[in-house]
């Protein structure tokens, strides 16, 4: 908040001021100035430290560095923040938990969720926390501001990832051992549609727009995109050995290949692989901030910090069995 400049002291002497002559209208000669372009929001990411039951919180200012390293309860594997990052989802299967903390990575609360909560994603407008109950067959609506259960809907397989639409309309889903996807109403959970994409859907990312979906698939080398609306399949593409996640940004769309150590950056429209940076042994989730590529290398205990031509630009440690990541501006949480 700007606070107006205030004399103190003593009463100074009278002093006699010639008169002002009137300032001239805006538009009539008057000198105007641009107002100044507000600072970019500095960065944060959230680093699920499977390996210690921690979440490692990141700075990018001055460049990316761990700033605090919070417990979670056991095996914390995905992640997602909220628009904004005001709010961080954490979920730890072996424990039946979510975890919410804020953007600082202090813990709001503990929520538990039976049946081994896998992912978790918020909806656009942040006010729907979703997430997979994978062992319990379940899709289960959070409160993100209190954790209270909103809604709870059974699935017909067991829930994997999970990615809600660009505009917030609908979310998908992948099942385990099932070559289907679900298609919910991603505010009431209500099941829209199933759709047979082919292969064995992992985990799975709208482009932006929300035209197209793109799926990795377990033990398999090739990445499915599908059209959105009506959901069919288009085509695929080999990327690596066995890509697991991936992230739009950066003019590309950016997978890491678990089976090969790599980061794969591919033209999605083109749908080719444009290069590749070893990025360490065991790569999970990727996600983009700014310039920058994140990527949580779970073999190594890194971060693997990669530019928009594809360079390795730096390798931070963490801590153990990193897996999920997100980023956001930094947030004020007060």
């Amino acid at each position: 908040m700007a606070l107006a400049a205030a004399g103190c002291g003593g009463a100074a002497p009278a002093t006699v001021s010639a008169p002002r002559a009137p300032s001239a209208p805006a538009g009539e000669g008057a000198a105007t100035r641009p107002a100044p372009k507000p600072a970019p929001a500095p960065r944060r990411a959230w680093v699920a430290l499977e390996g210690e039951g921690r979440v490692a919180v990141l700075s990018a200012r001055p460049r990316w560095r761990v700033v605090r390293r919070v417990r979670v309860p056991p095996g914390p594997h995905n992640l997602a923040a909220a628009p904004g990052g005001r709010v961080v989802a954490v979920t730890s299967p072996p424990a039946d938990r979510v975890t919410l903390l804020d953007g600082d990575g202090r813990v709001r609360t503990h929520v538990r969720v039976p049946g081994s909560p896998h992912d978790a994603a918020f909806t656009p407008d942040g006010r729907r926390l979703w997430v997979t109950a994978e062992r319990g067959r379940r899709l289960v609506a959070l409160d993100p501001r209190t954790g209270r259960r909103l809604r709870t809907r059974a699935t017909t397989g067991p829930p994997h990832d999970l990615a809600v639409a660009p505009d917030g309309r609908t979310l998908w889903i992948t099942l385990d051992g099932s070559s289907r996807v679900e298609i919910r109403d991603a505010r009431t959970g209500a099941l829209r549609r199933r759709a047979d994409l082919g292969g064995a859907p992992h985990d799975l990312a709208f482009a932006p727009g929300g035209g197209r979906v793109w799926l990795s698939n377990f033990a398999s080398g090739t990445l499915t995109v599908a059209a959105a609306r009506p959901a069919r399949r288009l085509g695929a593409l080999s990327a690596g050995a066995e890509p697991h996640h991936f992230a739009f940004g950066a003019s590309a769309l950016w997978a890491s290949d678990n089976g090969g150590g790599t980061l794969e950056r591919i033209d999605p429209r083109r749908r080719r692989v444009l290069g590749r940076t070893r990025v360490g042994a065991r790569p999970h989730h990727v996600v983009v901030s700014g310039r920058d590529v994140l990527v949580a290398v779970n073999g190594t205990g890194r971060v693997a910090v990669v530019d928009g031509a594809g360079r390795l630009v730096r390798s931070l440690a963490v801590g153990a069995g990193p897996h999920g990541i997100d980023a956001a501006p930094e947030a004020t949480t007060r």
